[in-house]
């Protein structure tokens, strides 16, 4: 092939776009074939996933559990610090007397005999801010490779929580809700 803009009228050689590209390419690709074949299965639109990104991990050991989307750890270089689970919002405890709100000891319980003792991992979410106005970390939290916010969303123990904009895995976590609400799981029937 020959062009008249080439001086030296040299044969131009088509190159690959390099692997990295080609890579991107082909995940695109997959991924859009993944989009068309499920187009309309989806029950309501949602907000974009693909600018959320996990940029930090480290792992702690849960020392307390204060409530169902709220916990206590202490890392690996003996950091001891509040957590709050992004993704997640559940019934708030009775404090100094008060009431508590329905399935609120509940929610707490699941979460303790998840967590309590054990080893996760604290991922932050570049979407979200480090910390919420009260100084919690907010992290999401993984218990065995799973989302200990979608696990208890799956009880029935909250509700998704998005704070201010989509968070990694929002679709996951509304997923987990839709089907704990439709199973009738933990508050769902119990504070009807």
């Amino acid at each position: 092939m020959t062009d008249e803009n080439n001086p030296g009228n040299r044969p131009l050689v088509k190159r690959r776009p390099p692997r990295r590209t080609r890579a991107l390419l082909l995940t695109t690709a997959g991924l859009a074939v993944t989009l068309m074949s499920t187009a309309g299965c989806t029950p309501q639109e949602r907000p974009a996933e693909t600018q959320t990104v996990v940029t930090a991990s480290e792992a702690a050991e849960v020392v307390a559990v204060v409530d169902g989307d709220t916990i206590d750890v202490t890392t690996a270089t003996g950091r001891t610090a509040r957590v709050r689970l992004i993704g997640i919002d559940t019934p708030e405890i009775g404090r100094d007397g008060d009431t508590g709100e329905c399935y609120a000891t509940e929610a707490r319980d699941f979460l303790d005999e998840l967590l309590y003792g054990r080893t996760v991992e604290l991922q932050s979410d570049n979407t979200q801010a480090d910390t919420d106005r009260y100084g919690r970390l907010l992290r999401h939290v993984v218990i065995d490779g799973h989302s200990a916010a979608v696990l208890a969303l799956e009880a029935g123990t909250g509700y998704e929580y998005t704070y201010d904009q989509a968070y990694a895995g929002q679709g996951e976590h509304r997923d987990a809700e839709q089907a704990a609400a439709g199973a009738g799981a933990g508050l769902w029937s119990a504070c009807s």
